[in-house]
């Protein structure tokens, strides 16, 4: 729900910056905050649920090590989970500077914004592995010096998911996707998407896992023409447990952006990094570092940004 963000502006926006990144802003600004994560963006559904979908039973912890380890292998601990807590409430705020506020390819402006989400998701089984997730999200996000770049988003998806055990417990799904963008409540866009794809979550020991995800998201409708795209994205995250409480998070995610009014492709790579500390179950403190990159076919898109900041977050899961 957080992993793509369209935001319109204006070419009077950026006094100052050279005529390049003016033309830029004012034909695309669209993408403003595609590298803001509250979280690494890896998984489209909850990786808790895929969890425990598989079975009635909590597999994500183990025995702690002993001498007979090389003997008999690690320990898998199975035990019989109470409830299954397939909904999810959650806040976050956030804070975080940026070396290219406006994702210029000249005249490069830092600045420090400040973001906050509230969101909510259900993800029932219909029967079997077979799931009906639905979620909702509003978004604010406010810059410190470039305040026209202010802006908020709200995102509603529901689709259906499906567990395939015989296929490694792979996760396929396909969602419907609303988003809507406003600046101080005026509309500034509407997009209507079909996302699908796969995910797939992999323990591969006590601390490590792998999470990746393949999928597409394909404009249905779009009110800004010049802003209607299809977009393909491959994911991959590492996610290795310092301790119960800490987890460190090493992600890269690739898109490709194919816009269908006008000519033009691009190519955006996201490596992001992060440690998470969850000293309950229903708060998390994180910091984070991020670096992406963006090809384009029209060269004034060309860009390179990066993020660092911290935030905390509620989660409350019944």
């Amino acid at each position: 729900m957080f992993l793509r963000i369209r935001f319109l502006a204006t070419a009077t926006l950026w006094t100052g910056l050279s005529l390049a990144a003016s033309a830029q802003t004012a034909i695309d600004p669209s993408r403003q905050a595609e590298a803001v994560h509250l979280r690494p963006a890896v998984t489209q559904l909850r990786s808790d649920v895929t969890l425990d979908s598989g079975g009635g039973t909590e597999f994500d912890s183990f025995a702690p090590t002993s001498l007979g380890d090389s003997d008999i292998g690690e320990q898998l601990i199975l035990r019989q989970k109470e409830k299954v807590q397939r909904f999810l409430v959650a806040a976050d705020s956030l804070v975080m500077w940026t070396d290219n506020a406006a994702h210029a390819s000249a005249g490069e402006l830092d600045d420090v914004f400040w973001g906050w989400r509230v969101a909510a998701d259900w993800q029932p089984v219909i029967v079997g592995g077979l799931m009906a997730p639905v979620g909702i999200s509003h978004s604010w996000y406010r810059y410190d010096e470039l305040d026209a770049l202010d802006f908020e988003t709200l995102d509603v998806n529901a689709g259906l998911a499906y567990l395939a055990p015989q296929l490694g417990n792979v996760m396929f799904f396909a969602q419907y996707q609303f988003e809507r963008v406003t600046q101080y409540s005026d509309e500034l866009m509407n997009s209507h998407s079909v996302r699908a794809g796969a995910q797939h979550l992999l323990l591969l020991n006590r601390r490590n896992s792998l999470q990746s995800a393949i999928y597409a998201d394909v404009d249905v409708d779009t009110d800004v023409d010049a802003l209607k795209r299809n977009e393909y994205i491959a994911s991959v995250a590492w996610r290795f447990k310092l301790t119960r409480k800490v987890e460190t998070v090493l992600g890269y995610r690739y898109t490709y952006f194919d816009y269908t009014e006008v000519d033009r492709q691009d190519h955006l790579h996201l490596i992001d990094l992060s440690v998470t500390y969850t000293p309950f179950k229903w708060l998390q403190v994180y910091a984070s570092a991020a670096y992406g990159f963006n090809q384009s076919s029209v060269d004034v898109y060309d860009y390179e940004s990066g993020t660092l900041g911290g935030g905390i977050g509620l989660r409350i899961r019944f």
